[in-house]
């Protein structure tokens, strides 16, 4: 599945046509010939009701989100601001039970808390830290908040993610 062309130096809307250029070439009749390799189909966004609804869609097939790309952008070998990945993220509560020590970097702090949700499921939450937070990670027996993508084959939260300490009502 062809996305984008890192070494073609030039914007990302430029770069997708040096993709179709490409395939044309090595496919004589049309990319859509291959039984290998498929071109991404990729579609300006027209506004947040169309992206919402490509979410869905995309979620809905199985896929994890969306990624929305500002179309003169050159390629960066990073984390950057002209690509933003879009998901859906549900979020419940949980208590803590446990605490795992922390290594490689987070060594000497908290790696990740051990948590009981309000069906009994038992879990870890290693991500959504500040490095003030893993000094003092949340306490034995308090409620968290955390955010997750849909649940494994056995019931546990996709990539749980720390947000908060539950207030309380």
């Amino acid at each position: 599945m062809v996305f984008d062309a890192p070494k073609v130096k030039k914007p990302f809307n430029k770069r997708l046509e040096a993709i179709d250029k490409r395939f044309a070439k090595l496919y004589k009749e049309s990319p859509a010939s291959s039984k290998v390799v498929e071109l991404h189909k990729h579609h300006v966004c027209e506004g947040y009701p169309q992206l919402m609804a490509e979410l869905d869609e995309v979620c809905a097939a199985g896929g994890e989100g969306v990624m929305l790309r500002e179309p003169n952008s050159l390629y960066e070998n990073k984390r950057s601001n002209m690509l933003l990945k879009v998901k859906k993220f549900d979020d419940a509560e949980a208590t803590v039970i446990g605490h795992e020590k922390g290594t490689g970097r987070c060594s000497g702090m908290l790696g990740a808390i051990q948590v009981r949700s309000d069906d009994g499921t038992e879990f870890k939450i290693g991500s959504g830290f500040t490095d003030a937070m893993r000094m003092k990670p949340p306490k034995l027996g308090i409620r968290v908040t955390y955010k997750y993508m849909g649940k494994t084959n056995a019931g546990k939260p996709r990539f749980p993610i720390f947000m908060r300490e539950h207030p309380g009502m």
